[in-house]
């Protein structure tokens, strides 16, 4: 079995949202990982990348999700999305966000992950 491709890095990174943010990140982020959300700082290395992370479960209390994807290309190292993030905690979704993405990955992990989005999807009134 030989490495996975870009897209399959990416796919498999989303399909273990499922089971908690926190995994997944922690399996596909690359230790060099620039996480890049609109509206917030870019968080760069990993450990910044897991702070936010870390942060964001605990002020939104959904650390599970599960990816619609509408389209999805890659060409070599780099896999565009446009998908519909499914967010919950401890019960049914709470919320759900219109996303489009964009990721870089090296060597079967995550190197860029930047996300384009109308933050205002996350305004506390809006969960």
């Amino acid at each position: 079995m030989g490495k996975p491709t870009a897209r399959e890095t990416v796919e498999a990174f989303f399909k273990d949202w499922e089971t908690g943010f926190v995994g997944a990140f922690e399996k596909w982020m690359a230790e060099d990982a620039v996480w890049q959300n609109t509206g917030m700082p870019d968080c760069v290395g990993y450990d910044a990348v897991m702070s936010h992370l870390r942060k964001y479960n605990e002020v939104s209390q959904m650390p599970y999700g599960r990816v619609e994807m509408i389209n999805i290309m890659s060409e070599g190292d780099t896999v565009l999305t446009e998908r519909i993030d499914h967010l919950w905690g401890d019960g049914p979704e709470t919320h759900a966000a219109k996303i489009m993405g964009a990721l870089q990955v090296r060597d079967g992990k995550i190197t860029r992950y930047s996300d384009y989005l109308d933050i205002s999807q996350f305004e506390p009134e809006k969960y």
